[in-house]
């Protein structure tokens, strides 16, 4: 039952060859109008998919529209016609010009699935075809693999760019699944959308009913039965689904010997074994084929999806079969002979033991022995209960409608842009999206109690991030996010605004930015090239009103970004709940106990709060202090929160496994970690400023002061002078002062030597921060008629 395979290779060779083409039907397509009515479906599957799904809804939803299904052959053009579609072949003419005329494009492989040469302009939707298990697109170094010259595979590297970018909308089943879609095809987070995997409708709907889908076991059994098969009523079907290699020989083909111990476990356990090899690669499984074993080939049935409520368990490696199936809340056997070598090469998004739930069979006698197990009820249990964790995890959407919500939403973005939100609205954003937080996320909250039923935006990259209560969430790159900041009367970021923004005439844009700068920042910073002063005066342009914290901010947005425009100078929003949580000179314990709370402190923990900025040397995770080894050196009376910037929050976490560290980078609020903290050690981070308005005790680890002083960015002021806090850098220095504050308190020697400096740092750099900061901007935004 060996089938043709296919490598990156050889396709991506095909790509660069066909580059004129390309070149010439971009031409074609500016000059050729494409009608709304008209829509191309195709599948790399043949006709199936999830594409199927989404079709067969669309002649429901809208019975005029014209659909066009590219095929491959006849076998696939007789199964178009079958379902009523119009059958084109995909490589021809006629291919060209349906896909060329088509208003809306739905893929599940790649453009190839139609004519990828017709594409351009077209509404594009790549409903992918399962969930990422193993690494795609650039995620994997194989797929962009091609012999030749680095030249050769710069190019390669734009034109798959170029394809991703083409397409308006990803569908996936689950965030989990629209990350890894975002970071494979390197689009923005907008361009993805949890809206429930179509090629699983049918496969849910098995899943909610009584009989669990016998009428697939009805089909599949049937299918069986007409290529010779003798299954009795009572005989239970396993399924054997490995994926393809990249051309590679499948290392699951098992020798005589296994071949034999398969057939005799079949027959202990009244089952028959279904091998269904990948269409692009299958395996030489002739030999293990007999009464009990049979071949389930695309030739036989060419859409396995929606037949997976047919068999009781699934043996896999690496398919996202295993995760449809998980859907069905029955046994998955994961078997990878290669899971090193897959590992190195193709590349998994996860370690297949956390998949797998540690469960990873590596030879043909592991797998008959769990297979043998699923006899003992409990250990049945124990499998059932991992594909339930694993359908969780994969499937957002279990109610069989994913087709119709692919076509809501398809309506959705392809009305005018003005419609999708309320141009009276206030848009938000922290750190690109990144983060609710900071200076935006106090006014939020304050415009939220002024104004109730104002609209408000919050720009996020995620589905897993939590808008505050009453707010919309709106997808970085996504259209609504666009058409938030273009029709919003306000906006209120604390970063550049990007992609091409221009402000429109009676549109508000406040940057509050994210810190007193001690660092130099944009035109201040040391080497500043044209390009980059050309940015950030274009930049700077964009914004009608700048938030700052002291007269010092102030004077640095006048000279760093050359800055015109007015400045409230009134103190940090974000900084209300720290001023607001002070009895006296010391913070009211019941704060510190609901921040320590927040965070998972153990309630009778001291706490050290290490928050580094990151370096522009590199964009890793700042651990300069190891604060593994540090957890360890303080001993077990201490946690250490850890706190990185959010530059570095995709590069790794603090602490891993240890208790003791607690990785607080993703809080919404850094006034919460402030207040858990007995000590506070950063850099050169901003976050100096703000511990100093709730009068946190400050150590600042800097053992490359020299270093970042004098080549990277440099000093606004004198802060080896000023610094509220002894510069150390050891992290013994760090451990022996922590211990010092934990034994004396208010009375540790180095807290009293650096009072005075603390206090005039205070005076200087935190002179509104009251409490009140966040009332004080609304009321100028309302008297600015922006709100």
């Amino acid at each position: 039952m060996s089938t043709a395979g296919f490598d990156f290779a050889s396709g991506n060779l095909s790509k660069l060859l066909a580059l004129p083409k390309y070149l010439l039907s971009l031409v074609l397509s500016w000059f050729v109008p494409r009608v709304r009515s008209r829509w191309a479906f195709g599948s790399g599957a043949g006709v199936g998919e999830g594409a199927l799904a989404v079709a067969r809804r669309l002649r429901i939803e809208q019975p005029d529209a014209e659909i066009a299904w590219l095929v491959a052959d006849a076998d696939e053009a007789d199964r178009a016609r079958a379902e009523g579609f119009t059958a084109v072949e995909r490589r021809g003419r006629a291919g060209f010009w349906a896909t060329l005329r088509a208003g809306h494009i739905v893929v599940t492989h790649g453009m190839g699935d139609v004519n990828r040469f017709g594409v351009t302009g077209g509404f594009i939707v790549q409903l992918w075809h399962g969930a990422p298990l193993k690494r795609l697109h650039f995620d994997s170094p194989v797929t962009t693999k091609v012999a030749g010259p680095p030249l050769i595979r710069a190019l390669l590297r734009r034109m798959y760019r170029a394809g991703s970018r083409q397409v308006d909308l990803y569908v996936a089943g689950s965030p989990l699944a629209a990350e890894r879609l975002r970071s494979a095809f390197r689009v923005a987070p907008g361009k993805v959308r949890v809206l429930g995997d179509p090629r699983d409708d049918a496969l849910a709907r098995q899943a909610s009913e009584t009989d669990g889908g016998a009428q697939a076991r009805v089909a599949v059994r049937s299918i069986l039965e007409q290529a010779g098969a003798r299954i009795a009523e009572s005989d239970a079907l396993v399924l054997y689904a490995p994926t393809w290699r990249d051309g590679d020989p499948d290392p699951g083909i098992p020798n005589d010997a296994e071949a034999r111990a398969i057939r005799e476990a079949c027959a202990r356990t009244g089952a028959h074994l279904v091998v269904r090899s990948h269409p692009l690669g299958g395996g030489a499984y002739d030999a293990l084929l007999g009464d009990r074993v049979h071949a389930l080939g695309a030739e036989l049935l060419r859409d396995i999806t929606p037949m997976l409520g047919a068999f009781d368990a699934v043996i896999t490696d690496y398919s996202s079969l295993a995760l449809d199936f998980a859907l069905l809340e029955r046994p998955i056997i994961w078997f990878a002979p290669d899971l090193e070598r897959y590992g190195s090469t193709r590349g998994l998004y996860e370690p297949l033991e956390v998949t797998a739930s540690g469960r990873v069979a590596r030879d043909w006698a592991e797998v008959l022995r769990t297979w043998d197990a699923l006899a003992a009820p409990g250990e049945r249990r124990a499998l059932i209960g991992e594909a339930r964790a694993l359908a969780e995890r994969f499937h957002t959407y279990r109610d069989g409608c994913s087709a119709q919500r692919v076509l809501g939403e398809i309506t959705r973005l392809r009305a005018p842009a003005a419609e999708l939100i309320d141009p009276e609205g206030v848009f938000f954003e922290s750190f690109y999206g990144r983060q609710i937080g900071c200076n935006p996320l106090a006014l939020d909250r304050e415009i939220a109690r002024r104004f109730p039923d104002r609209p408000r935006y919050w720009s996020v990259v995620s589905e897993r991030q939590h808008v505050p209560e009453g707010a919309v969430p709106v997808l970085v790159g996504g259209r609504e996010w666009f058409a938030a900041r273009r029709y919003a009367r306000l906006l209120i970021v604390n970063d550049w605004l990007r992609y091409g923004f221009r402000r429109r005439r009676g549109q508000t844009v406040l940057q509050t930015w994210h810190g007193t700068m001690l660092k130099h920042l944009a035109l201040g910073r040391p080497d500043v090239g044209l390009r980059t002063r050309i940015a950030v005066l274009r930049e700077s342009r964009r914004w009608s009103l700048m938030l700052s914290q002291n007269s010092h901010s102030t004077e640095q947005f006048r000279t760093s970004y050359a800055f015109r425009g007015d400045i409230l100078e009134t103190g940090y929003p974000r900084d209300d709940s720290l001023a607001q949580a002070l009895a006296g000179h010391t913070v009211n314990p019941v704060a510190v106990r609901l921040a320590r709370a927040e965070l998972g402190v153990p309630p009778d923990a001291r706490v050290l709060v290490y928050a580094p900025t990151w370096r522009d040397r590199g964009v890793t995770l700042v651990d300069e202090l190891d604060v593994r080894s540090l957890a360890e050196e303080l001993g077990d009376e201490w946690v250490v929160v850890a706190r990185g910037h959010t530059r570095t929050h995709d590069f790794g976490r603090y602490g891993g496994a240890d208790a003791r560290v607690i990785d607080a980078s993703r809080h919404p609020d850094a006034a919460t970690v402030i207040l858990a903290a007995d000590v506070l050690v950063t850099d050169y981070s901003s976050i100096m400023f703000d511990a100093a308005v709730s009068r946190t005790p400050m150590l600042f680890f800097v053992p490359d002061l020299a270093a970042y002083r004098d080549r990277e960015r440099g000093f606004t002021f004198d802060f080896e002078r000023d610094a509220p806090g002894p510069l150390l850098a050891a992290r013994e220095e760090i451990v022996s002062h922590a211990r010092a504050l934990a034994e004396d308190g208010p009375d540790a020697e180095w807290l009293r030597q650096y009072e005075p400096a603390a206090a005039a740092w205070r005076e200087r750099f935190t002179p509104y921060d009251d409490g009140r900061a966040a009332s004080r901007v609304v009321d100028a935004l309302v008297a600015r008629s922006s709100l």
